[in-house]
């Protein structure tokens, strides 16, 4: 089956205006494709459904127009991949996808957590296009990857909110040598060692807290470790609580290990699962059998 290629929201009407929309599994990009991408592609591949993927880098959530300007692009080498893979459509919206775009959605504290405590406006921006997308093309599943974690819960409070008949399937984070997981931002970097070094640190930080030996003070000893290594900055090394990123407190809950350093100029995020129930005993944070 020939991939067709979407350029117009009419278009995508028309191609879809006979489908059920449970049938529809949507996988939202801004291309620059890597395997993290093909890995969601799969994945969506095997429940038969039409596979609709969306290559559109939104200037609303950059905050930085350099940063806009600089996210690398490689379409032609993206449609071929997708082609390759035989997904079913591929939307590639116009500029009058967001033009004048004046509205705005309130996310309340989780959108100021994270990547959004230097990126203000950036989630809110994410929020607006995904739900732009979703009022279109009117999916029965949506496939994210958890390198993006906090936009995953940003996404399911938009679904929630809205009452959007969606189900959210989510893969872990596809890594490549050395831990590093993929991103389209990694080919920016010329010293790979040190987006290595992010990875073992939050190995590192995993190891001390299965063995019950792990201080919430002692994140400022891997911090101060990753910039002497030559990581020129980090944004945060935070542990909160997977549901909603709130911190942690004596209540066990599943808590996850999040990560963002500047290196070189670009911004790089990464995360990893304690898989264990954890909790906070005075400054100490233990895991729960």
């Amino acid at each position: 089956m020939k991939t067709l290629i979407l350029r117009s929201m009419a278009e995508v009407k028309k191609a879809l205006e006979s489908s059920d929309s449970r049938n529809i599994n949507f996988i939202p990009t801004m291309g620059n494709l890597h395997d993290g991408h093909f890995e969601l592609i799969r994945k969506a591949k095997k429940n038969k459904n039409i596979n609709l993927v969306s290559i559109y880098v939104n200037p609303l959530q950059f905050n930085d127009i350099k940063d806009l300007d600089n996210y690398p692009r490689s379409l032609d080498k993206d449609l071929k991949n997708l082609t390759e893979l035989g997904v079913s459509m591929v939307y590639l919206p116009e500029k009058a996808f967001n033009l004048n775009n004046t509205s705005t959605i309130q996310l309340g504290e989780i959108a100021n957590k994270l990547c959004g405590k230097n990126r203000k406006g950036h989630f809110e921006g994410v929020a607006t296009i995904i739900l732009k997308f979703l009022l279109l093309i009117k999916p029965g599943q949506i496939y994210l990857g958890e390198k993006d974690f906090q936009q995953i819960l940003v996404i399911k409070k938009i679904i929630k909110d809205f009452n959007f008949d969606l189900e959210v399937k989510t893969i872990p984070i596809i890594r490549g040598p050395g831990g590093i997981a993929f991103s389209s931002r990694n080919q920016r970097i010329k010293n790979i060692n040190n987006l290595k070094k992010v990875y073992d640190c939050l190995c590192k930080i995993k190891i001390k807290i299965v063995e019950d030996n792990f201080y919430m003070k002692d994140l400022e000893y891997f911090e101060d470790n990753l910039i002497k290594s030559g990581v020129c900055k980090v944004n945060y090394l935070e542990i909160l609580r997977e549901s909603d990123l709130a911190e942690l407190t004596s209540v066990p809950s599943k808590c996850r290990i999040f990560i963002s350093c500047n290196i070189q100029g670009v911004n790089v995020i990464d995360n990893l699962s304690l898989k264990k129930v954890c909790f906070k005993e005075g400054g100490r944070l233990m895991t729960s059998s």
